[in-house]
């Protein structure tokens, strides 16, 4: 006597359906692993992202210049959760008075584009 379940047809294709949907998300992000020079940095990843972020939104700056000790954030995209997803521009407190900071932004490499975080310099 054969104990194991039969699937019907529609069973089947709902199962290969959603495993080659699972795959898909494989191919739209690369993570690079970084390596670390000192041990007292965390190790960190590169995320390479094949399809181009989205064009920049209409966004506005504040009125005034922020006060000395701060620096504009503009809005950009981030890539969170197999998406791109949109950040509001804010404030952020300097580091050091004379801190510059180097907003984020995305480069387009061969293998696809990549998420470069904003620092400080």
């Amino acid at each position: 006597m054969n104990h194991l379940p039969c699937l019907n047809g529609r069973a089947v294709l709902v199962v290969v359906g959603a495993a080659l949907l699972a795959g898909c998300r494989h191919d739209r992000v690369i993570v690079v692993p970084t390596t670390v020079a000192a041990q007292s940095q965390p190790s960190t990843n590169t995320i390479v992202v094949r399809e181009a972020p989205p064009p920049p939104r209409e966004t506005s700056m504040p009125p005034e210049p922020p006060p000395a000790d701060k620096a504009w954030e503009p809005a950009h995209w981030e890539y969170r959760n197999n998406s791109y997803t949109w950040v509001e521009g804010r404030l952020l407190d300097k580091p050091q008075p004379n801190a510059q900071y180097v907003a984020p932004h995305w480069e387009n490499r061969a293998d696809g584009w990549v998420y470069i975080e904003g620092s400080w310099k």
